[in-house]
């Protein structure tokens, strides 16, 4: 069995094991799980050498986002990944830490904190970015740009689904 066919083989062993199942579900969500495993290992070996990990680049991505003066309320950015305030804490400690971002008070409230990429955290983002979007390309080159667009529309349509179901 090779990777290409390793769900295509679960779903033939499930045919045959329960015809009475429809199992083509995991045609979809069994190859999304593995083409997640993989991306993250191939995202992983990619930000290790920058002492960064997948969360980080996101942090900084994030803030690249924003546009100039690439500032943003830690809040902000907690809600955009779906992290706690603490969990944003961490990161932002972790990248400041780095000398990637810095914190920044609010001249008109000193009450409030923003997150900023420093000069080295924004041309560290430019450079990983785009770099990084050479990588996935190469990734979908088996696709042509039509079938592209059909993906991603696609899988847009399973995001929504998947999200406005409340028993998940």
């Amino acid at each position: 069995m090779t990777d290409r066919d390793h769900v295509g083989e679960i779903l033939a062993n499930w045919e045959r094991e329960r015809p009475d199942l429809d199992a083509s579900p995991i045609g979809v969500f069994g190859r999304i799980a593995r083409i997640n495993r993989r991306l993250d290992t191939h995202l992983d070996k990619f930000l290790y050498p920058h002492g960064l990990t997948l969360g980080l680049f996101d942090v900084l991505a994030a803030l690249r986002r924003v546009g100039h003066p690439h500032r943003a309320k830690p809040s902000e950015l907690a809600a955009t990944s779906l992290l706690t305030s603490g969990g944003m804490t961490g990161r932002l400690d972790q990248l400041e830490g780095l000398g990637l971002v810095k914190r920044v008070s609010d001249p008109n409230d000193r009450r409030v904190t923003f997150a900023q990429l420093s000069a080295g955290g924004l041309a560290l983002i430019d450079t990983l970015f785009a770099e990084h979007l050479k990588r996935e390309a190469a990734l979908l080159s088996g696709l042509g740009a039509e079938q592209q667009i059909q993906l991603a529309a696609l899988l847009e349509v399973v995001e929504s689904t998947v999200s406005a179901n409340r028993s998940l």
